[in-house]
């Protein structure tokens, strides 16, 4: 199904999600924003196990932001363009479902921030990742700021955001900025198998209050966050899922 940019393919109970922008370097104007926002809200209200963003083609995840779409725009069009934008990578970030970025080609100013977003990035070893936006006189406001220099260390995320520094995808595995890097070509393959193998082996609301505890818990005090944690296992302890799970580890403990 295609919607304004959009490809939204399910496959069992993995969904896919492709940036269908190929001739604009899988660009994200408005309208492609928009669409994923509905389709992530979608996700929420059926069997969905897993999400998968990627981007048309193999030359580009996404090169960020619509700059054709920004340079026709009114500063306050633009504005809310941010702010769309850091709604959708919020959307993707505390979404109940564990995502996949499948990285090919160039990966760069927002669409790496969509990336970064997600909860595991996979990427093609021909990929090229950074935030270059100060080399065009903008700025990485879809959560760069902040989600960069927790992957990757204040020193190295200066590199990329103040001087718009690029990294190829072995640098970026060795930075801590991707999980895996695959050949030209497979992150999409290998992040379907990947979600597909963890669905198979785990129980989809432990994984969202997982989520939710490591969203909502950074930045919280030591003692709200243990607090979280037991609120959350009030919940955890009393499921269908730790007692068909604890079962399955007894029985592979006895002789």
């Amino acid at each position: 199904m295609s919607e304004q940019g959009l490809l939204i393919e399910r496959v069992g109970q993995i969904l896919a999600l492709t940036i269908n922008r190929e001739r604009r370097r899988n660009a994200l104007n408005d309208a492609t924003l928009l669409a994923l926002m509905a389709a992530l809200d979608d996700a929420r209200k059926g069997e969905v196990r897993g999400i998968i963003l990627r981007g048309a083609g193999l030359k580009a995840f996404s090169s960020g932001s619509d700059v054709k779409e920004l340079a026709e725009q009114s500063i306050d069009e633009r504005l809310a363009h941010t702010a769309l934008g850091q709604r959708v990578a919020d959307a993707i970030q505390q979404h109940p479902c564990p995502s996949v970025a499948a990285i090919e080609g160039y990966c760069l100013g927002g669409g790496l921030e969509m990336a970064m977003a997600c909860d595991y990035r996979i990427a093609g070893n021909g990929a090229t990742l950074g935030l270059p936006e100060v080399l065009l006189g903008a700025l990485p406001t879809w959560g760069g700021t902040t989600r960069l220099p927790s992957l990757v260390g204040r020193s190295r995320a200066s590199s990329m955001i103040v001087f718009g520094r690029t990294i190829d995808a072995p640098t970026a595995l060795n930075w801590g900025l991707v999980h895996e890097v695959v050949a030209e070509g497979g992150a999409h393959d290998a992040a379907t198998q990947f979600l597909t193998d963890f669905a198979s082996k785990t129980h989809g609301k432990t994984v969202a209050m997982a989520k939710q505890l490591l969203v909502f818990g950074r930045g919280a005090s030591a003692a709200a966050g243990l607090h979280m944690e037991y609120l959350a296992d009030m919940t955890a302890l009393a499921s269908e899922a730790i007692s068909q799970g604890t079962s399955k580890f007894a029985d592979k403990e006895r002789p």
